[in-house]
């Protein structure tokens, strides 16, 4: 790779975790909760007319759905429900 690419790559690196405290410092001071992991089911558009829902982790199709308010609808209560496993 190149060295000025590898720069960039480090610097980049550097960047995100000065974010990263910047954002935790800036939680602490407001009283706020950071926020928890990202989303753990995606929806994506196969063809028309078509939608899948995946779990992100392991790329596992979950289900088809014909219109994609249903998919998101989906994806949105298995996002529910596993906050409500974490919680009990």
């Amino acid at each position: 790779m190149h060295q000025a690419f590898q720069d960039r790559i480090v610097e980049l690196g550097d960047l995100l975790q000065r974010s990263s405290v910047a954002r935790g410092e800036f939680s602490k001071r407001t009283d706020r909760v950071m926020p928890g992991s990202k989303m753990r089911f995606q929806v994506r558009s196969k063809a028309r007319n078509c939608y899948n829902v995946f779990e992100v982790a392991t790329g596992n199709l979950l289900d088809t759905f014909d219109t994609w308010k249903e998919a998101v609808n989906f994806a949105q209560q298995l996002e529910a429900k596993t906050v409500l496993r974490l919680v009990q």
